[in-house]
């Protein structure tokens, strides 16, 4: 069972034991017990509406509720926590699993879009079955389709190893709504209404039917073709499937198929369409059409299944077997399409890569593989709870794959010169290159951070070469003087010379500093680790110095 199902059986309970109202608090205490690791501020919605469906009940039908859970038992025990993908028992060997991944194309994907997209493939591909890209473009007011969604989704999929089979627009199958919805209005099992919104809801609120639900099919089919004809406007007619007025989900009944939208400009479609399908109905009929065996998706869209199971009844179709899982969340990092295009749009962000995004284009620009999002992701497996990935753990996963090509250099983010006198001639070698010192006086340039913990008088050690006993430290410049070749722990790095690099961090702060020269020899995409800093992604080597990305310690 999962969050909802554990707090509607709890609310039941604690409102039979109580006069018919349920205390959420009380409810709150049973879900944390069966679900220890459960992340309450998340959850917390699912509870609160489970708690307000049962107090909206009347006590027969709570008593009724009661005694149907009482009979099967109420004590749940704590969920075991299971890592990597769960097998299909259902699979049958030489059976082709075919699976789906459906965005709404109104902006990049993230990394708990992801889920979907990466369990989907790897099913598929576990089975000898197929992977589908089905773009869910069917609002052309709220979540307006981005331009070029077909290119941007596909370059994230293929980055992400996910292989596509085959390509799907919805908004290029609306005559197939059409169809669909003509069949349901023939045979009786959907009806056109021109209620005003208000009084409809005010009667499925009563479980009572509205006054265009038994019209005669000719009345509804007239309808439908003034809807795709534009001579009914927005607002004014609504086709919606016949369900279960009785169902304890008010939004269960009677579901809207489709509805007129005055002046759409859909980016793919154009103004040619007035009429468009729910994701509800667009998403069931091509489930069906297209073949899916297996659809997996978020817990909120649990719902949906018991809405299209209607739809699927009246068509005779099998429905496909579904694994819900939990929300992903990434600590410190914002993951709404609708706060990321906004914040874009009045100049928070520098755009859907913007370092403190979790989508994949801002993973990948800051050097994360994926190779290690893979991993993290499959190792949550198709748990049903929430999940908070941390960047400490995306960050081991993606130090496995990157940590043996990626090249040592040497960073500063303050560079200062030191000056060392009465020094030796000598070679020195550092990563396997080699460094020519001068004798007598030797300037090197040291990171301020690192210089400033010491004071005058003490001894450090350049790195690989000989110890310098320091004179003086300044905002400007250290001196030192030449002071024995004994190993001591106190090494400080330095470069000779080196290249200035922009350094773009995680919370799109820039940092200009000096970077081993060599950078100048990498490529872009390149993996680099500056010693003592992190790993860093090389993004750009035009204009007048390089750009890096910070990845992670």
């Amino acid at each position: 069972m999962d969050t909802k199902e554990i707090a509607y059986k709890y609310a039941i309970k604690n409102a039979y034991e109580h006069e018919g109202k349920a205390d959420i608090g009380a409810v709150v205490g049973k879900v944390k017990a069966v679900l220890p690791d459960i992340d309450l501020k998340t959850a917390m919605p699912e509870i609160k509406n489970a708690v307000s469906l049962v107090n909206s009940f009347g006590i027969d039908e709570i008593k009724k509720e009661f005694e149907q859970f009482n009979a099967e038992g109420f004590e749940l025990k704590p969920r075991e926590q299971r890592e990597g993908l769960a097998e299909l028992d259902w699979v049958r060997e030489g059976m082709q699993v075919v699976t789906r991944y459906a965005p709404n194309p109104n902006g990049p994907f993230h990394l708990g879009n992801a889920r979907a997209a990466i369990t989907s493939h790897e099913y598929a591909r576990r089975h000898n079955g197929r992977f589908l890209l089905r773009f869910d473009d069917t609002d052309p007011k709220v979540k307006k389709p981005i331009e070029n969604a077909e290119q941007i989704f596909k370059e994230d999929l293929t980055w992400l190893n996910c292989k596509i089979d085959e390509t799907y627009f919805a908004s290029d199958r609306i005559e197939i709504y059409y169809n669909k919805i003509e069949e349901l209005l023939q045979a009786e099992n959907a009806y056109v209404c021109t209620c005003k919104v208000e009084e409809w809801r005010e009667k499925v609120k009563k479980k009572e039917p509205c006054v265009c639900r038994d019209l005669d099919v000719k009345e509804h089919l007239q309808r439908f073709m003034k809807m795709k004809n534009h001579e009914l406007k927005e607002g004014e007619a609504i086709v919606r499937i016949k369900t279960d007025l009785k169902h304890k989900d008010p939004s269960v009944r009677d579901w809207w198929l489709c509805r007129v939208i005055d002046n759409p400009k859909h980016p793919r479609a154009g103004t040619k369409y007035q009429v468009w399908p729910s994701y509800n109905l667009a998403s069931a009929v091509d489930d069906h059409l297209l073949g899916v065996t297996l659809i997996i998706r978020g817990q909120e869209h649990e719902q949906n299944e018991t809405k299209q199971r209607f739809l699927y009844k009246y068509f005779d179709w099998e429905y496909p077997h579904t694994i819900y899982f939990g929300r992903i969340a990434i600590e410190g990092s914002v993951l709404s399409t609708s706060k990321i295009k906004k914040g874009i749009e009045e100049g928070i962000y520098i755009g859907w890569d913007d370092p403190r995004l979790g989508t994949i284009r801002a993973l990948r620009r800051r050097g994360f593989t994926p190779e290690a999002l893979t991993k993290a992701i499959i190792n949550l497996g198709t748990n049903a709870n929430d999940a908070k990935i941390l960047w400490s753990t995306l960050a081991a996963l993606n130090k496995d794959v990157i940590a043996e090509n990626a090249e040592k250099l040497t960073f500063m983010k303050e560079p200062l010169k030191l000056s060392a006198d009465l020094v030796p001639k000598t070679n020195v070698e550092i990563d396997g290159r080699i460094y020519e010192l001068n004798q007598g006086v030797q300037e090197f340039f040291v990171d301020k951070g690192i210089i400033s913990k010491y004071k005058a008088g003490q001894i450090v050690r350049m790195r690989n070469a000989y110890n310098v006993r320091i004179k003086t430290i300044s905002d400007y410049e250290v001196t030192a003087e030449y002071a024995g070749d004994i190993k001591i722990k106190e090494v400080i790095p330095w470069l000779l010379d080196g290249s200035d690099i922009e350094l773009m961090m995680p919370d799109a702060k820039k940092i200009i500093g000096l970077c081993d020269s060599e950078i100048l020899n990498k490529k872009v995409n390149d993996h680099i680790y500056f010693d003592r800093f992190g790993f860093v992604r090389v993004d750009s080597l035009e204009g007048k110095r390089p750009v890096v990305w910070f990845t992670h310690n």
